[in-house]
């Protein structure tokens, strides 16, 4: 193997740097050893102490280079070289002083005198100091010089200038492979403004982020702001979006870590550009209605089920109960939350239409909370099987209040949704008979019912943005069925928190809506995602489907909402609660629908509802 093939394979190694290291060092500790001597005695070694100056070359080499091993000198990233590595050079380097003394004085001597005087060990230990530092030092300048020399990359503009961006910094300068020219930075810290980080300007605030990407021709941005408030962090991102550059975002946990790494930097959730700061709720009011009961809830295993249990585990229930049809998600669910509560969550395959099944559920658990969040929830196929709908949304719903009922449960929380208001589908309409029979049941029993209605949740399964995620993931195109049709959104540990927020404050036949914010451009969303993920992919309308809205509504236009004395909730003010001709109504329609009575069905739909009935119902 020739010298050249050696040294790339040695480099490929690792081992180049720390080898190099090693042969430095033991010359800089030869030298300082000759030089000790020199200084000591102004040039003129006396002949007695000259023969001891090679056996103290030798063990000096033996001392320092063990100490140095031990105190892991060989195994630092020459290119992080800092002051914790010069405090470690020199508690080893008084250590290997004190050692050489030690030897010194027990060593054999003659006329009195120790072989090797202390002030040639004294001098010997500052100069071997003074070396290895310079070796160390050496290194790192040359490293950084010869990342700075690469003019060339992928032009990166980093927001946050402080202490995580500079050694986000500080890692790409010493990693020159990565392919990556930091242009500047950005920071809202009007004291930075102008200065430079290892060479890298402070270019401006992050309010002039768009004509900075254009000035630099930015081709990605790097957010390093993990203490910085959600609501700054999401202005930043959405102008980015509005820039049309990828962006990659440090998240809040690195605070916790402590360290910062390129690793550290994901791609930018949803949640980033949507999220709001959480909402705060009364923990304790909240604990209050849980603490020592037993929480029973359907679709446990769904989104918000799912989250709710999560949540209510927290608050120490006395027992849990899991109901839920598919077996896959409740065990794993369990799963979960018995690594959080062990022995407090229970298991119940149940479909909330079998009204048998769930006597015997709460027969055996008495619960006395029920949150009901089963339910078909995709517009598009339940427009194709409305008997579906009716039979989970409208029979499981009245199947789970008379449970309750029987049962004796203390309250019943039905989770609705913002398209049961003047409801243009099937989903929806099933869902607004559903809140129908949950002011029903507080009518005709003694059962504190409450309702709680809502938008669209970030990410739970089946919705827009997962569709859009898996279709980015394809290379595109990601598909909106109208260019200015909105939704509202909602994280789901906040509709989750604010749903057991509603429970604790609320009155038998209460309908409360969450304050959702501003509706979203649902185009504007894909677009921001596509530009934030860096993946060239289009847009394709695919026009409105049957039954879908362009804009979903809160409130229906003979309600109206006022304020509770929890923040983004709100109660609807002239609800109408139905009569009792309502629940045989109602037991027409389960009948037609569980007989697939096409129009028996439609007849009891036109007598519940007669506003929806009278739309076209040619996709049925």
């Amino acid at each position: 193997m020739n010298p050249m093939a050696f040294l790339r394979r040695v480099r490929a190694a690792g081992h180049l740097w720390s080898s190099a290291t090693i042969v430095l060092d033991v010359i800089a500790i030869v030298v300082s050893t000759a030089a000790a001597y020199w200084l000591r005695f102004e040039g003129l070694v006396p002949a007695e102490f000259a023969r001891w100056q090679l056996p103290l070359a030798g063990l000096a080499i033996v001392v320092y280079m063990t100490i140095f091993s031990a105190f892991g000198l060989y195994r630092l990233l020459l290119r992080y070289v800092g002051v914790d590595t010069l405090l470690r050079l020199f508690a080893s380097t008084l250590l290997g002083m004190a050692l050489l003394m030690a030897v010194d004085f027990f060593a054999p001597s003659s006329s009195n005198m120790r072989p090797v005087p202390v002030g040639v060990l004294l001098i010997q230990a500052i100069l071997v100091f003074l070396g290895a530092s310079a070796v160390r030092l050496t290194a790192r300048v040359f490293l950084h010089m010869r990342a700075s020399r690469r003019g060339t990359g992928r032009r990166v503009l980093v927001v946050g200038a402080g202490s995580a961006g500079s050694l986000l910094l500080r890692e790409i300068q010493s990693r020159p492979h990565l392919g990556l020219l930091v242009v500047g930075f950005l920071d809202d810290d009007r004291t930075l403004l102008g200065k430079t980080i290892n060479g890298v300007s402070v270019l401006g605030s992050t309010s002039q982020l768009g004509a900075v990407v254009s000035r630099h021709a930015v081709e990605e941005i790097f957010v390093a702001l993990p203490s910085a408030p959600q609501e700054t962090v999401r202005r930043i991102l959405n102008a980015a979006a509005d820039a049309d550059v990828q962006t990659r975002v440090m998240p809040p946990i690195v605070i916790a870590k402590g360290s910062v790494s390129l690793r550290d930097l994901r791609s930018v959730d949803v949640e980033d550009l949507l999220g709001r700061e959480p909402t705060e709720i009364d923990v304790e009011q909240v604990r209050s209605t849980i603490a020592g009961a037993v929480v029973a809830v359907t679709g446990a295993g769904g989104s918000i089920g799912s989250e709710l249990c999560r949540q209510i585990i927290q608050l120490d229930p006395k027992h849990l109960v899991l109901i839920e049809i598919d077996e896959t998600r409740l065990y794993e669910l369990y799963l979960e939350l018995e690594s959080i509560a062990p022995g407090i969550a229970t298991m119940c395959v149940c479909d909330i239409r079998d009204g048998q099944r769930l006597d015997t559920l709460f027969a055996v658990h008495s619960p006395d909370l029920v949150l009901h969040a089963a339910a078909y929830k995709h517009v598009p196929l339940m427009e194709d099987a409305p008997a579906e709908a009716v039979k989970t949304n409208v029979h499981g719903t009245l199947m789970v209040l008379e449970a309750c009922e029987r049962h004796s449960v203390g309250r019943f929380v039905l989770i609705s949704t913002d398209k049961a208001v003047a409801p243009a589908n099937v989903m929806g309409l099933t869902k607004s008979l559903a809140e129908s029979e949950m002011l029903s049941a507080t009518r005709r029993s003694r059962l504190s019912a409450v309702a709680v209605r809502f938008g669209n949740v970030l990410a739970s399964r089946g919705s827009v943005v997962p569709i859009f995620q898996d279709q980015l993931r394809r290379g595109g195109p990601l598909t909106v069925t109208h260019p200015d049709v909105t939704r509202y959104f909602m994280t789901i540990p906040e509709a989750a928190r604010l749903v057991l927020q509603a429970q604790a404050i609320g009155e038998p036949g209460d309908i409360f809506v969450l304050e959702m914010g501003e509706p979203v451009r649902i185009v504007d969303l894909a677009r921001k995602m596509i530009a934030l993920s860096g993946v060239p992919a289009a847009i394709e309308f695919t026009g409105l489907r049957p039954g879908e809205k362009l804009h979903e509504e809160l409130v229906t236009a003979t309600e109206a909402l006022l304020p509770t004395t929890r923040t983004n909730i709100l109660r609807v003010d002239r609800v109408r609660v139905p009569d009792a001709s309502f629940d045989k109504n109602i037991l027409e329609l389960i009948a037609a629908a569980s007989a697939a009575d096409e129009p028996g069905m439609w007849s009891a739909i036109g007598t519940l509802a007669p506003e929806f009935a009278t739309r076209t119902r040619g996709a049925y």
